[in-house]
């Protein structure tokens, strides 16, 4: 058994003693900046569907304005004055410009201000690991390195978050995986990391000889059990899969947009190379809900729409979700142009339970992402 696997029979019964070991047991896993032992407790991945968000992380630059203003407006907006939002950007100047087209807000902007180029997409940058024991730092895990990076300056600005992060006052600490991965790769409850087929391709016969090691590895750094996708559609998993507890995931379905939709209604999405509800990309969606099922959890369809360039999608499960006072929450992307395909991901959320608070990112889509491509959740209280 390795470290790391001995580590995960010992976490949750040993609680502080855990804390000495873990320090030295992650390092062959982690690599970045010590930390004193006791806040090197490290617990399972944040779960993406359980318990209420206290701290979210945005990235903002003056030249991405015109594709996030609007979605973090509508978005930060909404939230309650019981969450505290990290911005991070380059000075003052960038923040005070994002408040200014924000606007009165419940929740506290707080800025984090970086000394190089980034770019306006948070969620890729780390995953959150729960503190375990008596520690109360979460751990900001970042990948071993950002795609691009070399030939794309914000990119490789976007490879020090974590560790810009950890070093202001928020309560986190960094560390650095060995292993590829974008935090959009991955989709969690508290039982279940749901992990994309990219992290699979990134990874074998490069940081591990078989899948099987990916799996024990993530296994172990992960706290969760691990569902490698072997079959979706090629994009981040919250393009078309999203937990939401109870042993339930909701999944994309271009087949319920296809058949509600007009082939005039079709035409006019706005996607720029037109959608693709194509059988076989439809077939991508529906394994990823036959696997989703094998795994053991009930599975819901929503209505989705992916564009023919495999980029852009008119997706409802790239959101944002809250849970307290005892009432479930998503923050849902809308679209221009797509009211049809809006008001069914609104009904598909509120059968499964959730109070619905659309969020416009007409504006954000069209670069690939949605919503949760740019919001991370630092830690939820339970």
């Amino acid at each position: 058994m390795s470290a790391t696997g001995m580590l995960s029979h010992l976490r949750w019964p040993l609680g502080v003693i855990v804390g000495v070991v873990a320090a030295l047991l992650l390092m062959p896993l982690f690599g970045g900046k010590d930390k004193p032992a006791a806040e090197a407790t490290i617990g399972p991945v944040l779960s993406d569907c359980d318990g209420a968000m206290r701290e979210l992380v945005i990235q903002y630059t003056s030249d991405s304005a015109e594709i996030v203003t609007k979605p973090y407006r509508e978005f930060l907006s909404q939230l309650p004055s019981a969450v505290t939002v990290h911005v991070v950007c380059r000075d003052r100047a960038a923040f005070d410009e994002l408040s200014a087209a924000v606007g009165e807000t419940d929740c506290t902007l707080h800025p984090i201000f970086v000394d190089h180029a980034m770019t306006s997409w948070s969620r890729d940058r780390w995953i959150c690991l729960e503190p375990a024991g008596k520690a109360t730092a979460f751990t900001l895990l970042s990948p071993k390195g950002e795609m691009g990076a070399d030939a794309w300056p914000e990119r490789k600005g976007d490879e020090l978050i974590g560790e810009d992060l950890a070093a202001s006052d928020v309560d986190a600490t960094a560390v650095r995986s060995e292993l590829y991965f974008d935090g959009g790769d991955f989709v969690c409850d508290d039982k279940t990391a749901f992990v994309t087929p990219n992290v699979r391709k990134r990874n074998l016969q490069n940081t591990v000889k078989s899948e099987r090691e990916l799996v024990d590895r993530l296994k172990e750094l992960l706290g969760r059990n691990v569902v490698l996708l072997k079959t979706a559609p090629d994009h981040h998993a919250g393009m078309y899969m999203m937990t939401i507890g109870d042993g339930t995931v909701i999944v994309g379905d271009p087949r319920a947009a296809r058949d509600m939709l007009t082939e005039e209604e079709i035409a006019a999405l706005p996607l720029p190379e037109g959608a693709d509800l194509s059988d076989e990309t439809c077939a991508k969606f529906d394994a990823v809900a036959e696997q989703c099922r094998a795994a053991g959890y009930k599975v819901i369809r929503v209505p989705v729409a992916p564009g023919h360039d495999g980029r852009r999608f008119l997706t409802y499960l790239n959101c944002i979700l809250d849970e307290r006072d005892g009432k479930h929450v998503v923050y849902m992307p809308v679209f221009d142009h797509a009211d049809k395909l809006n008001a069914a991901g609104t009904k598909v959320w509120q059968d499964a339970g959730f109070e619905v608070r659309p969020v416009d990112c007409t504006s954000c889509y069209r670069y690939f992402g949605s919503l949760r491509c740019l919001v991370n959740v630092l830690s939820r209280d339970k």
